[in-house]
């Protein structure tokens, strides 16, 4: 009996796994109305992270114990814990909250951890670390649909372990979609309320397909002006740090150091860089939704961590530019030129680089006539570079193989014209 169940779970297992391989994927975030929630509701999601706070601190408390404690021997039926009081007495607790299946998630995500760590070093791309104890946790993993969390209503969730459902706003963005089917989800902890991120696969068939502008077009990424397109419209984002923020960061820095207002004060801090984080995020999905409505958007992997080193910091801090880049690489109609390609200083109408050319100077100058401003002069030539095919594919090009291939194109460009002239000469 045993052997028939594992068999029917593993079939049903693959007919969802190739049926999802023709479905789209979206995570939809939404967030439980704590005001609205009852004295059982706010006791159930207060301690089932600090459950898993507990548990986590007591695993790696175990392994270190013993060398032949390993993480994949953990029972994860364990119900009663060990953990340290403020005085750091070890105190017998009963995990009432913590479900079995998130205690396998949270075994299996730092089993996953610690190959991730393995692998960094062997790669040497990291020194040697461990996994440290936590000082509180922000996500709980819901395995399974219909078991660990359920949709009762348009704005009702249900999560195991907790009798009432909770009050939610944001479903309306996705219970509509016909033929839509749920899968795993998370519980998160942030500084201005309790989320939940719900992964549902949506039918390709349901997917709207909007009319793309019929146009190449390039982007410049800058610290003066944030986005410069190749049709000459300029973008520029920054969001600084509010007078609340200043002020609450002030009264912090006067306070002592673990006291009940010092936490409280810092509560606050963490809900105004939440809404900091918040707004950028709008304003980057916002810019990103309306470059995609070309046929092709050309950009450059720029190197935003070195712009932060090279006096750069506070701009790159307050700006949208590491969001707008990482969600712009996953469009399928955004090429990437790499990092080696001379977009600023070399003029594609004569192939001649101007190495003097300064950061501060705002205007790219040639000889041959080209005047223009220097942000779009550098989108312009991402388009060049796209539609000549000059340095698109590879990843380092030395400087005298681009002078070839400039050269080549620019002469091939030229001969085109002169034969276009003799025929037109010759009707």
């Amino acid at each position: 009996e045993r052997l028939l169940k594992n068999n029917k779970i593993s079939q049903t297992k693959r007919e969802t796994i190739s049926r999802h391989e023709n479905m789209n994927c979206h995570t939809y975030t939404f967030k439980i109305q704590e005001n609205s929630l009852n004295n059982q509701q706010k006791e159930f999601l207060k301690m089932i992270f600090i459950e898993q706070k507990w548990l986590k601190n007591y695993i790696l408390n175990w392994c270190e114990q013993d060398k032949e404690n390993k993480l994949t021997k953990f029972d994860t039926k364990i119900t009663k814990i060990t953990h340290k009081d403020k005085d750091m007495n070890d105190i017998e607790v009963e995990l009432k909250y913590l479900s079995a299946q998130s205690k396998q998630c949270l075994v299996s995500r730092m089993y996953s951890n610690i190959k991730t760590l393995h692998v960094l070093k062997s790669k040497g791309l990291q020194k040697c670390g461990k996994l440290k104890y936590s000082k509180e946790e922000k996500v709980i993993d819901l395995k399974q649909y219909g078991t660990s969390h359920k949709i009762i209503s348009k704005n009702r969730f249900k999560i195991s372990g907790c009798k009432k459902p909770f009050k939610v706003n944001g479903m309306n963005q996705f219970i509509n979609i016909p033929n839509i089917e749920y899968a795993n989800a998370r519980l998160l902890n942030r500084a201005d309320g309790y989320y939940v991120q719900l992964v549902c696969y949506i039918p390709k068939e349901n997917k709207i397909k909007n009319e793309k502008i019929n146009k190449v077009i390039g982007i410049d990424f800058g610290c003066s002006t944030s986005f410069t397109t190749s049709e000459g419209e300029k973008i520029n984002v920054s969001i600084q740090e509010s007078e609340r923020l200043k002020c609450l960061q002030k009264k912090f820095a006067r306070q002592v150091k673990g006291s009940k207002n010092w936490y409280k004060t810092l509560e606050l801090i963490k809900k105004e860089y939440q809404k900091q984080t918040n707004r950028k995020d709008d304003i980057s999905n916002k810019i990103v939704h309306k470059f995609s409505q070309y046929k092709t958007v050309v950009i450059q992997d720029e190197q935003l961590k070195n712009w932060s080193k090279n006096h750069h910091g506070k701009a790159i801090q307050h700006s949208v530019l590491g969001r707008v880049k990482s969600k712009l690489k996953t469009k399928e109609n955004v090429v990437i030129l790499s990092k080696t390609v001379p977009t600023t200083k070399l003029c594609t109408n004569c192939g001649v680089y101007h190495d003097e050319l300064k950061v501060w100077d705002r205007t790219f100058k040639c000889e041959c006539g080209v005047e223009m401003d220097r942000d779009i002069h550098a989108s312009k030539n991402m388009v060049w570079f796209y539609e000549n095919n000059v340095g698109v594919e590879r990843i380092n090009i030395k400087r005298v193989e681009m002078e070839a291939l400039v050269l080549g194109v620019i002469r091939n460009s030229k001969n085109q014209l002169v034969s276009m002239k003799h025929e037109t000469y010759s009707l």
